[in-house]
């Protein structure tokens, strides 16, 4: 999948540990490029998504067992926000995306950047430069 993007315009670090002042927040994937710095959460959950933007918890539901866990787009900006003010880069030259690699479907309408596919045109639908 990665290979859809050129190395020329976007480099990735994996797994990424940032210094916080209560620890540390891990991110799963940066990609910086000239059209900003993608912060990538993964999340490997198969079965019904249901999530609300501003709610603490979504809900995954397999073979009729429920289980929540945490809203990734409340996890992912916090990685944002560590990150920029660990870099001193403007919060606004982030790109948060939530991408779900396990065979999902989402019962809940989800913000643009909530993917379950679609990663890579997503990614280079942004193209205005952000970096000169």
């Amino acid at each position: 999948m990665w290979a859809m993007l050129d190395k020329n315009v976007y480099r990735r670090v994996d797994n990424v540990i940032v210094n916080t002042p209560n620890g540390t927040t891990q991110i799963d994937h940066v990609l910086v490029s000239v059209y900003g710095i993608f912060i990538i959460e993964t999340k490997n959950i198969k079965g019904w998504i249901f999530g609300e933007a501003n709610s603490d918890r979504w809900i995954q539901v397999i073979y009729g067992k429920k289980r929540q866990f945490q809203n990734p787009l409340k996890q992912n900006y916090r990685h944002t926000k560590c990150l920029s003010e660990y870099l001193k880069l403007d919060h606004d030259l982030f790109k948060p995306i939530i991408f779900f690699i396990g065979d999902c479907e989402f019962k809940t309408d989800m913000p643009s950047n909530v993917l379950n596919g679609g990663l890579i045109p997503y990614i280079k639908d942004f193209r205005q430069a952000q970096f000169l």
